[in-house]
């Protein structure tokens, strides 16, 4: 799946991407957090466009614009990691990630709570994940698919499940880090975006993403479901990540 301009630095711009798009995509939608209304986000906010204050009313009364949420966050853990340890360790990770959240001024969402109550009653500290069904966990990969861009897509797949599981145990996760992982890391080695979506992607979140293709930006996401578990943003992020003549400039 290697394509030829790979090995003339291609691979390093692709990877800059991955990372940048993660990070950036994190950055713009902060400032809107949590708001699922689209009468609400057309009046308050109209599109999003450029980084916004989340605001002292909202769930980030912290944060600044371009500043990372709470799932940015824990992938910069993740990319610090990698970065001063140069491998990848499930159970060293899960210090780090643990260690975070000490002095942590921002909001901690459901299944963090969850795993942090969780450990405390867990031997082995990587297996006290919660039950989330949400695409948080998986969302946090960008920095491993990176890492280990050199290494077998099995590889890949299993670190990325690894990194999902300690916090979202649930089969939903561990699919949309199966596909995360497996797209992320062909499309770094230069596959077709549409091929690989449709080879990687799960069935049912094709045929979700599908059955909405006529629907304006707004309706789309308002039949899919907008909110995080798995079962409406998988689909969504599919909608708006497949080439397409729809306009998708309503979305956020």
């Amino acid at each position: 799946i290697r394509d030829p301009l790979w090995s003339r630095g291609l691979g390093d711009v692709y990877k800059r991407q991955l990372l940048f798009g993660s990070y950036c995509a994190d950055a713009l939608s902060l400032g809107v957090h949590w708001i699922y209304d689209a009468n609400e986000l057309a009046q308050k906010h109209g599109r999003i466009t450029h980084y916004k204050a989340p605001g002292a009313d909202s769930y980030h009364p912290h944060k600044q614009a371009g500043d990372q949420g709470h799932v940015g966050d824990q992938s910069l853990c993740l990319l610090t990691f990698l970065s001063r340890e140069k491998k990848w360790d499930p159970s060293m990770f899960m210090d780090d990630w643990l260690g975070m959240w000490h002095d942590y001024n921002d909001y901690v969402d459901g299944a963090s709570k969850a795993t942090l109550a969780n450990v405390q009653n867990q031997t082995d500290k990587t297996q006290g994940g919660s039950d989330s069904v949400e695409i948080a966990g998986p969302a946090r990969i960008a920095p491993l698919i990176v890492y280990l861009s050199s290494s077998s897509e099995n590889e890949v797949v299993k670190a990325a499940v690894e990194q999902t599981m300690l916090t979202h145990r649930s089969k939903e996760a561990e699919e949309s880090a199966t596909f995360l992982a497996k797209a992320g890391y062909r499309l770094i080695h230069g596959a077709n975006l549409l091929d690989t979506l449709n080879e990687t992607a799960p069935e049912w979140a094709l045929k979700k993403a599908d059955s909405v293709l006529s629907e304006n930006a707004v309706d789309a996401i308002g039949k899919l479901g907008p909110a995080c578990s798995i079962s409406s943003a998988l689909p969504a992020c599919l909608l708006y990540t497949s080439p397409s003549p729809r306009d998708q400039r309503g979305s956020r």
